[in-house]
């Protein structure tokens, strides 16, 4: 354990210095710490303000004036998520075996907990990260100490000392530590009895600093554009990596910050695509937390289902997922493809459970493999899959209105107010023989509900021959089904579409789809929205249309916007 006089020496204060992500003035000095403790943190905690109100819709768009499109956000300090947290410590110490305590509780935001404002630490919360710390270091140096840095030295003099904490400190705050952090941790370092010792008071007080929980997005001024900061090489690749896998920058990506190859568009680029051939796994599980909290694909894990009328099993809601994953990464990563190929997919990945649980053939044994889909058996595309339609439904029947919502929400943007107070949203179940579709036109005809259901429900129906666990169906209650749809407020005025096909052949080709894809995915890689953050999604669309909006240059349209490399300093900093 970290000795008693180092910890008197490194106070958890530092951990507390966790206020409003996007308030730089609860972060001490610039660089998330304060001159005199290496670790961050000060003798007593800053005051902690309370974090601003997180949205409930995605936020609309605020224009950009700037004719250039060269607005970027404002300067801004963000813990890594839960998901980001955990993987930088394995990639740290290079073992995928790194238990860990429940630390960290993020709120979920638009299906995503990547809010730099729900982000924070207080109250128990540093204690926690004190007390992991403390038992990660000491289990990491005698056991790890070979992979974790390259230093071979295990003296206590000076020189070998300081090599350590140059080493370990440049990889776990992904950044090289300037001399007077260095001495300022060798301070701790020496004052212990052997290099092991040493050590672990080192990598136990950088595991809680604010320089390895955040990442810093901060800049220097540009002196030829007064109010505007550029990002340095460093946070660029930290804010590369992340985005595109979801941890902490590789030795190249580092090298190439260390070298200043990271300044261009050009630069950044061909480190992006290098990331996306070389670290392929991290990328498609980065891929897929964005399209999981977009989709809201998760709510397949969480949505209660009554056992009494179908046992939908684990392992068939994994395969589920699995078969989405497969879809997403097929038409994204392998063929280059669109959001309007996945949604019109031919084709999907199937293995005998969750062939039987559909009703198709083609696929035998426990492995999902490439099934077409022919006219007549099941629609095609995304959203035809039990993810989205098991998720999106209740826990006995069918869920036009979670449907409908969804697609209105996530891939139109369309704002919707909440339900009025005291409204119980449950569907009403009667003796009377009836469809859900008519047990919806019955109750949401009631005056305050009509407005924002008719928004939804109609959308939703054209889902109708899918029940609550995502299986095909003709008919319910013996009765025939209905899966006439009808889309409104959008350009056209509105659209009326039969079942799913058709809804997703006209979302394949809506231009506000595109946008809400693009809007959603910046609120994801940058946990915030802003003002002109317009200009940041304009950049973004420019990039896709020119490569027929394939996924994969949305994505890495991200990182060509202004915002990827440069800051504005905003008045209540």
């Amino acid at each position: 354990m970290v000795s008693a006089r180092a910890c008197r020496r490194y106070s958890t204060a530092a951990l507390l210095l966790a206020g409003p992500f996007g308030c730089l003035g609860n972060l001490g000095d610039l660089d998330g710490s304060t001159p005199d403790d290496p670790g961050g943190g000060g003798d007593s905690p800053p005051v902690i303000g309370e974090p601003p109100e997180v949205p409930q819709e995605i936020p609309e768009v605020s224009a950009c004036a700037a004719p250039d499109k060269g607005t970027p956000g404002p300067r801004t300090v963000r813990r890594l998520t839960v998901e980001q947290f955990e993987a930088t410590v394995r990639d740290l110490f290079n073992d995928d075996t790194v238990t860990f305590t429940s630390i960290f509780n993020d709120q979920a935001v638009l299906g995503f907990t990547a809010d730099a404002n729900g982000l924070v630490i207080r109250d128990s919360t540093a204690g926690k990260i004190r007390d992991w710390a403390e038992a990660t270091a000491a289990w990491a140096i005698p056991s790890k100490l070979s992979t974790m840095t390259s230093v071979t030295c295990r003296t206590l003099d000076e020189s070998c000392r300081q090599e350590f904490i140059r080493d370990f400190g440049r990889r776990a705050f992904r950044a090289p530590l300037d001399d007077e952090r260095v001495k300022a941790y060798d301070v701790l370092f020496a004052d212990e009895e052997s290099f092991d010792e040493g050590a672990k008071v080192v990598v136990s007080a950088m595991l809680q600093s604010p320089n390895f929980l955040y990442r810093r997005e901060i800049g220097t001024p540009d002196p030829s554009n007064s109010g505007i900061y550029n990002l340095n090489q460093h946070e660029v690749a930290s804010n590369l990596s992340y985005m595109l896998t979801g941890t902490m920058p590789d030795a190249a990506l580092m090298s190439a910050a260390d070298a200043g190859a990271l300044a261009t568009p050009e630069q950044i680029s061909l480190q992006a695509e290098r990331i996306m051939t070389e670290r392929r796994p991290e990328v498609e599980a980065e891929m897929m937390r964005f399209m999981r909290g977009w989709l809201q694909l998760n709510r397949l894990v969480t949505t209660v289902k009554d056992a009494a009328v179908f046992d939908l099993t684990t392992e068939l809601r994994q395969d589920m997922m699995a078969e989405t994953t497969k879809l997403v990464v097929d038409v994204a990563l392998d063929k280059g493809g669109t959001f309007a190929d996945l949604l019109k997919a031919n084709y999907t990945y199937l293995n005998n459970n969750l062939a039987t649980h559909y009703g198709l053939g083609g696929a035998g044994g426990t492995e999902l493999t490439m099934t077409m889909l022919n006219p007549g058996q099941r629609d095609t595309g995304i959203l035809a899959h039990g993810s989205f339609l098991a998720g999106h439904g209740g826990s006995r029947i069918s869920s036009p209105t979670q449907r409908g919502k969804m697609v209105r929400t996530r891939l139109l943007c369309h704002p919707l107010p909440p339900p009025p107070p005291g409204v119980d949203p449950n569907i009403k179940i009667t003796e009377e023989k009836m469809t859900t579709r008519q047990r919806l036109e019955g109750q949401h005809t009631q005056t305050g509900c009509k407005g924002c259901h008719g928004k939804m429900d109609p959308i939703g129906f054209g889902f109708e021959h899918y029940d609550a666990f995502g299986r095909w169906r003709n008919d319910e209650e013996g009765l025939p089904i209905d899966s006439s749809g009808l889309i409104i407020e959008v350009p056209e005025g509105e659209f009326a579409f039969d079942g799913v096909t058709q809804l997703s052949d006209y979302l394949a080709q809506s231009e506000e789809v595109k946008e809400c894809m693009v809007r959603y995915w910046s609120y994801y890689a940058f946990g915030d929205t802003w003002e002109q953050d317009g200009c940041t999604y304009d950049v973004v669309k420019q990039e896709a249309a020119a490569n027929n909006y394939a996924i994969k240059s949305v994505w890495l349209g991200l990182a060509k916007t202004p915002h990827f490399t440069r800051r504005v300093q905003v008045e209540d900093e």
